[in-house]
């Protein structure tokens, strides 16, 4: 588990909403931040056995947040990498709640 000091990456998590478009009259979403938390990013490699066991073993890639009851699969998150380039990542499946309200770890995918 991610201790305070672990947690040394700045994220911003964005919710969804929806405009209507008005040339063409149509949903778009529009992203927003609704909080900037500290986190810690983890990369798991999965072994076969693994992998075979769980939904989505092919990405490597989580975040460890404090506990939040407002962090849905629907919301992403914003990390700037190394470089310092701001990339955007979906949450894929539910977060995992670990501890009892301790941490939040969240599976994430990076969008294209």
């Amino acid at each position: 588990m991610a201790g305070a000091g672990e947690l040394d990456r700045r994220i911003a998590l964005q919710s969804a909403a929806t405009v209507k478009d008005p040339d063409y009259n149509s949903d778009e979403p529009i992203w927003t931040i609704y909080a900037e938390v500290w986190a810690a990013q983890e990369f798991h490699s999965s072994t076969e056995s693994e992998a075979a066991s769980r939904q989505y073993a092919e990405y490597g890639l989580f975040f460890t947040i404090r506990w939040r009851a407002d962090v849905k699969p629907e919301h992403r998150l914003l990390f700037k990498n190394g470089e310092g380039v701001e990339e955007i990542y979906e949450i894929v499946g539910r977060p995992r709640e670990i501890g009892r309200r301790r941490r939040l770890k969240l599976q994430v995918r990076l969008v294209e």
